[in-house]
């Protein structure tokens, strides 16, 4: 054998064609086999390939869904059966207004295929026309990375009689449990809350049935599984809610209004007003808020009344140690009652909180019933004396001569307490016979004053019986100049008969000759400016009329 392989090799090697040739056959062998696998593995894919397009064809691909149900794989007859299944168990729910207490999100009824006999129309024919337009050439992709859903928005058929039947049998549906909206409105005065409070809307029961059955028709065709009416516009609403701005803005202001509180000092007594008085003074009518000034103006003059002390009686402590009872005249403290009126309605509509007085039109010594204070003029009329008294001390007296007791009561020098009307120098006392001019004029009431009397000789006694004035008070000029440096408007000037006044009345008496004293002693005429002793009667400044 040896010699034969040696052989056939050394015949090889002799022959290089044939050693080549047998090469070539050999790589031919195996391409051959390679082609015939490949053909033979392309065979197998096609098969397996045009058997699931062939699968496909009836079947749905994997990872589909049809109305949320998994249809993979499946045939058109158990989808259908399925999908038919799928409707028996839909139910329309339908919220609104609980009819009893008006709460939102109640559920009002619902609505089940049983009730309308509701089912699709040609559904069968919307499954095979999703099939159809699957393309089966590419199921291999569909099991990849595949998915299909769709939602067959197919034809339902129902009966909507009793679908409006069904709706109407509800009790929210029922006109007997069917409630009107109520507007907002401002509610009545509220002693808890110390003001009014807008009593807000309420939103009712009753809704637009038709509108709302048109609505459900829709979601049943549709297949919505809830509805909310109260969001769909078919309840009636409120005109006027609690947020609106008229509304709101009335209820501010007299709400600002009634909470006002000012603490007074009227007269030294502490007087409150606040929302106890003021809830009778503010109302709100015909949707404005009004504050009833008139009932203000009657409020400060029946404080007036309680505390001022202006014309009012007066006790006094005399010099003399005894306590007298006097008319107050044109002393005291007064209100004025149309400036704080007016002053008062402007706090009240700013709702201040403040502390104040009242505006007076005349001020007194000091406040309280006692209110002449410690400075004062005191004229004992009886005794012709004066004291002038400056914080309770006594700076000065002097004797004086008063209004005659024998000629008309207007000459009587008048008894009470009085004010200081004003004080001037170098006036001219005039009346309708005579022209008296006087360095010091001290007026307290109308035409009765304290003034210089450069005429006279003697002062004091019991001159003024026969002797004295037309009703003023006859100082001696130099008393008369230290009086008028303490006096000042307003200043108190007590007139008193102690022993009551000694009026004797008219006596006949021969005129005086021209340019001599009345032959009786009494005062010159010209030393009166009203010879009939009246009082100004708008108790007005007028040095040129006074006396």
């Amino acid at each position: 054998m040896e010699a034969r392989q040696t052989g056939e090799m050394a015949e090889t090697e002799k022959n290089p064609e044939a050693k080549e040739q047998k090469k070539k056959s050999k790589k031919k062998y195996i391409l051959i086999v390679f082609l015939l696998i490949f053909v033979a593995t392309l065979a197998v894919v096609a098969y397996l390939y045009y058997r699931g397009v062939d699968y496909y064809r009836t079947h749905f691909f994997p990872n589909t869904k049809i109305n949320g149900i998994d249809c993979s794989d499946m045939e058109t007859g158990p989808i259908i059966d399925a999908l038919e299944r799928h409707i028996d168990g839909y139910a329309l729910s339908v919220v609104g207004r609980d009819y009893r207490t008006g709460e939102s999100g109640t559920v009002l009824g619902s609505i089940v295929p049983e009730d309308i006999e509701l089912r699709y129309v040609g559904i069968r024919e919307a499954v095979e026309s999703l099939l159809r337009q699957q393309d089966e050439m590419l199921w291999i992709e569909a099991y990849l990375d595949g998915k299909y859903e769709y939602f067959l928005e197919q034809p339902l058929t129902f009966d909507e009689e009793l679908l409006e039947n069904a709706v109407k049998a509800w009790e929210a549906c029922k006109r007997k449990n069917m409630r009107k909206p109520k507007d907002a409105y401002i509610g009545e005065y509220s002693e808890e809350a110390g003001g009014y409070e807008i009593i807000p809307e309420t939103n009712g029961t009753e809704f637009d049935i038709e509108k709302a059955i048109s609505l459900i028709n829709e979601a049943v065709s549709g297949q919505k599984t809830s509805i909310d009416l109260e969001a769909m516009d078919c309840y009636g609403q409120a005109t006027i809610k609690s947020d609106d701005k008229r509304m709101n803005q009335v209820v501010g202001n007299v709400n600002k209004w009634l909470g006002t509180k000012i603490i007074y000092d009227w007269n030294g007594t502490k007087v409150m007003l606040d929302n106890e008085t003021l809830k009778d003074w503010v109302s709100i009518e015909g949707g404005k808020a009004i504050l009833d000034e008139e009932a203000v103006g009657t409020y400060v003059k029946e404080q007036a009344n309680a505390y001022d002390t202006y014309g009012r009686q007066k006790k006094f402590m005399t010099t003399a140690g005894y306590e007298i009872s006097l008319p107050g005249r044109n002393y005291g403290w007064k209100t004025d009652i149309e400036g704080e009126t007016e002053e008062l309605i402007e706090l009240i509509y700013q709702g201040c909180n403040i502390e104040r007085e009242p505006i007076y039109s005349i001020s007194a010594g000091q406040k309280g019933s006692n209110d002449i204070g410690n400075s004062y003029v005191e004229a004992d009329l009886n005794s012709q004396h004066l004291y002038l008294y400056i914080d309770g001390n006594l700076v000065l007296e002097t004797d004086f001569v008063s209004g005659t007791m024998v000629s008309s009561r207007g000459c009587i020098t008048p008894e009470g307490v009085f004010g200081l009307l004003y004080k001037t120098t170098d006036a001219v006392l005039r009346g309708e016979t005579y022209e008296t001019p006087v360095k010091y004029w001290m007026p307290f009431y109308g035409n009765y004053g304290m003034h210089d009397a450069n005429w006279r000789g003697a002062f004091g006694g019991d001159i003024f019986i026969t002797n004295g004035s037309h009703g003023c008070i006859n100082l001696p000029p130099s008393k008369a100049e230290q009086i008028y440096q303490y006096m000042s408007k307003g200043f108190p000037v007590v007139c008193y008969y102690p022993q009551g006044i000694p009026y004797i009345g008219p006596i006949a008496e021969p005129a005086p000759e021209e340019g001599q004293a009345n032959p009786e002693g009494q005062e010159n005429p010209e030393g009166q400016i009203n010879p009939e002793g009246q009082t100004n009667p708008e108790g007005q400044e007028n040095p040129q009329q006074a006396g």
